[in-house]
């Protein structure tokens, strides 16, 4: 088996789990590496090439797409070409697939659908094969919210595969169009009904399955604009809503109208993931750091997931897990390291972070946010030359947290 980080092993695993293939451009979307908002730009025709959009460095981002691919052809996937053109448009150029890339090669790889071999030849028959041409004629209109059409096209699949096992799926996701532009007046259902309609749109639809459920997922964030946020049910709240249509500028946004967002670990992560989709690591940290502080269970556990937007953060983590173990004395009595101590101890393992995080991150007095004051406070004393500053800060983490001063010992002597 080739060498694959994790995390894009799962992306390339979970899709093949929901929509029976694997394309590099769902995986760019899944990981934030493409925003959905750019990628409307794209079919819109509002942007010429997408991979000029596209978030991070280029060389990581060319290397995770050969990873994924090689490890999608090495699992026996076989690629299969796919056009994109233009949306909602009338403009004679429309016809004509939009380019991702002037690089042949990239445009390829991100441009292909991989899918597994026995499904092959049913694809090399696709023109012969009446079905099919419903089928994908379906998805593609429910893509381009065509209702009429995609109405049509399954009326005619009615008739000649009265017993096709997709029908009641694809009648599901017919009329969901009809619910696009109207009033909501049950928020709550409405949810329900596009979490339950979500593994059909994925299954049926493939990678086009955004197109036809993010404008529902802004439709019910624009009906919950007034909700407060409820611990009991947080998925009913305006920033899930937005998270599901990929719009995470409007997610931290949300969550920040809380005052005491930090309070609730359903809104500490919606901010650690907004940031890392936005590529904007303070205001990631921001949330996890809060996430360690007042729920600590729920941090560890999703800072132990393999799949990460923020890949750095997983491998800072697991770094924290192993100093324990490094840091430990057979005779030593010292108070273990908890997911609370994380802040303190990043901010050790990267010094620089103590410039771009406040002191008063730390809004009350657990234990793990009166060791970040410390060592925030003792490594501006530091910077500052301040050495009776920086001498007390030491004396107080030593007394508060002795493993933690023996890491601080080990990074700075």
């Amino acid at each position: 088996m080739i060498k694959i980080d994790p995390g894009l092993q799962k992306q390339v695993d979970d899709q093949l789990l929901e929509q029976g293939a694997f394309t590099v451009l769902e995986l760019l979307l899944a990981t934030g590496r493409l925003a959905y908002s750019d990628y409307e730009s794209w079919r819109r025709q509002e942007i010429e090439f997408l991979d000029g959009v596209l978030m991070g460095s280029p060389e990581k981002i060319r290397a995770q797409i050969e990873q994924s691919v090689n490890y999608a052809r090495n699992i026996g996937l076989v690629e299969q070409p796919q056009e994109f053109t233009a949306w909602h448009t009338d403009a004679p150029a429309s016809n004509k697939p939009l380019r991702i890339s002037t690089q042949t090669e990239l445009h390829r790889l991100i441009a292909g659908r991989f899918i597994p071999a026995k499904l092959a030849p049913q694809m090399d028959l696709f023109f012969d094969n009446p079905v099919a041409t419903l089928t994908n004629g379906i998805a593609r209109a429910l893509a381009a919210m065509n209702a009429a059409d995609a109405q049509r096209q399954l009326d005619r699949l009615y008739e000649i595969a009265p017993t096709h096992s997709d029908l009641a799926g694809y009648d599901r996701l017919v009329g969901t169009l009809a619910r696009l532009g109207q009033p909501i007046d049950d928020a709550r259902q409405e949810l329900e009904f596009l979490q339950e309609t979500a593994p059909t749109a994925k299954r049926l639809l493939g990678s086009q399955w955004r197109e036809l459920l993010t404008p529902l997922w802004r439709q019910l964030a624009d009906a919950l604009n007034e909700q407060p946020f409820s611990a009991d049910e947080p998925h009913l709240h305006r920033s899930y809503a937005l998270s599901q249509a990929q719009d995470w500028a409007g997610v931290n946004a949300c969550v920040q109208q809380d005052p005491e967002w930090w309070r609730h670990p359903a809104l500490c992560l919606a901010v650690a993931q907004s940031g890392a989709f936005q590529h904007r690591r303070i205001e990631s940290l921001t949330g996890w750091f809060a996430l360690c502080w007042h729920a600590p269970s729920a941090a560890a556990d999703a800072l132990s997931k393999p799949q990460q937007p923020d890949a750095g953060v997983g491998k800072a983590w697991q770094e924290f897990l192993a100093a324990e173990d490094d840091l430990a004395d057979d005779d030593a009595t010292d108070a273990a390291l908890a997911p609370g101590d994380f802040p303190a101890w990043m901010l050790l393992h990267e010094p620089g972070l103590a410039r771009q995080l406040p002191v008063d991150l730390a809004r009350t007095d657990t234990a793990g946010e009166r060791h970040y004051r410390c060592v925030h406070r003792w490594l501006e004393a530091r910077r500052a030359q301040k050495k009776d500053d920086e001498l007390a800060e030491r004396k107080a983490l030593q007394a508060g947290h002795p493993l933690l001063f023996r890491y601080l010992k080990s990074v700075v002597g």
